[in-house]
Order: structure tokens, then sequence, then C-alpha cells
């Protein structure tokens, strides 16, 4: 590939990745929010109650616009550094989540230290993290190495 498309290439699977990990930060504490509930009262219907149409579309733009003033530097620093771990990502992911699940305003406003919400949000942002890692981060800051003769 040529030098000229590597950016617009990076760049669009930096954006791709990056949907993709909002979803999963999303679906990750409804399915686990239904699960639990699922398991302890045998009621699975809070999937269906879940409005999939009109909040979940809102849900993904809002932490979409939220979460990229986190994260966008990190993932930045990541392609600048070629930072390739999993666990880079993992915990920049679950750093994000915790900020960004902390600072909504009906949230915060009531917070209580409940470690039992922090892991929540942890493991959201850990599944996050991993999704764009799988998607965009193996390759991070692979753009400058296209003109580099490898001998």
């Amino acid at each position: 590939m040529s030098r000229r498309f590597a950016l617009p290439k990076r760049l669009a699977m930096m954006a791709v990745g990056y949907f993709f990990a909002v979803l999963t930060s999303i679906l990750v504490p409804v399915l686990l929010i239904a699960l639990l509930e699922g398991i302890e009262d045998g009621n699975w219907s809070i999937i269906f109650a879940f409005d999939w149409l009109g909040s979940f579309p809102l849900a993904v733009l809002t932490v979409m616009v939220g979460a990229l003033l986190i994260v966008g530097p990190a993932l930045f620093v990541a392609e600048w550094f070629s930072l390739r771990g999993w666990f880079y990502f993992a915990a920049t992911g679950a750093i994000t989540s915790i900020a960004f699940g902390v600072s909504m305003p009906r949230s915060a406003g009531s917070f209580v230290f409940n470690p039992g919400f922090l892991g929540f949000l942890a493991t959201a942002g850990i599944a996050a993290g991993s999704v764009y890692w799988l998607l965009a981060g193996r390759k991070s800051g692979t753009r400058r190495d296209l003109g580099r003769d490898p001998a």
C-alpha cells in the first residue's frame, strides 16, 4: 500500500475500532444486568424492556462524544509510541469507563463508593478496550513503518 493511503486507512481503522468499543461498553452492562436479573429472579424480560430503538442510539452518541475526550489522547499516545499491548488498551478502557460513569450527572450527584458499581464499570471498560485492541490496537503505530526497508 502506498504511503498516501496509510494514514487515512489507519484513522479509519481507529474510528471503526472506537465505534465497536463504544457499542461493547454499552452492551456489556445491559447484558450483565439481564444475566444477573435472570439468574436471581428468573426474570429475563429486562432484555425486551430495554428501549433498543430510542435510548440505545442516544447512549451510543453520548458515550462516543463524552468518552472521546478521555480516551482520544490515550489512543493517539498509543499510535505515537506504537503501544500494542492488550493491557494498555484494557486499562485505558477501564479507567475511561469508570471516569465517564462516575462523572455522569445522575450518578455523580448521588455517588457513594460502591465497589460493585466500579467493578461493573471496569468490566465494561476492559471489554471495550479488548475490542478496540482486537480491531485497531494490535497495529498501533504501523503507519510509520511503511516507508522503511526491513533489511
